[in-house]
């Protein structure tokens, strides 16, 4: 797995995870993931449009661009599937307990998420630092588990080329 992380909402996660997998997509099968996490406090931790009441956790799986989201993104750059996973934070475990086995075996996966990053450790962990909002406070611990942190002023990646990416060994790695 590669997991891409921000240090704000509207950062870029969606077209770095687009660019990534149109780059890899015609020599491996990729599954894009998206996965927004509700936390405690948060306005719509007890309902939300992405996450009905009384719901821990929804899993959507897409094979074709129904809607403008980021996993329809996803799937528009080469993605053979996206789930995107709505979950409040408590329940993440359990979610991806669940979503795991539905993930084919043979893909390699492209994810967005902060949260996840705190039960999984991916072979690549990307983080991106938006330089034109100001850094949310759930981010500060796993700040420091990026194997790269880059820079997005709102238009383009800075210090970043997707040639510092590759597939060895069925695993994704990040060239030295």
């Amino acid at each position: 797995m590669m997991m891409i992380g921000a240090t704000a909402r509207q950062s870029g996660k969606t077209e770095l995870a687009s660019l990534i997998i149109k780059n890899f997509c015609k020599q491996e099968k990729i599954t894009g993931i998206k996965i927004s996490t509700l936390h405690e406090g948060d306005a719509s931790f007890h309902g939300s449009m992405s996450l009905p009441m009384n719901e821990k956790y929804v899993i959507e799986k897409s094979t074709t661009h129904t809607k403008n989201k980021s996993t329809d993104r996803m799937l528009l750059a080469g993605a053979a599937e996206t789930f995107w996973l709505h979950s409040k934070d408590v329940f993440l475990k359990d979610a991806l307990i669940e979503l795991l086995p539905m993930i084919d075996k043979n893909s390699f996966v492209v994810c967005e998420s902060n949260s996840l990053r705190r039960l999984v450790e991916p072979d690549v962990f990307i983080m991106i630092k938006n330089l034109k909002s100001e850094s949310k406070n759930s981010v500060k611990d796993i700040l420091e588990l990026a194997d790269i942190t880059i820079e997005f002023d709102g238009t383009k990646f800075l210090q970043f080329d997707l040639n510092m990416l590759d597939i060895v060994n069925g695993k994704w790695i990040l060239k030295k």
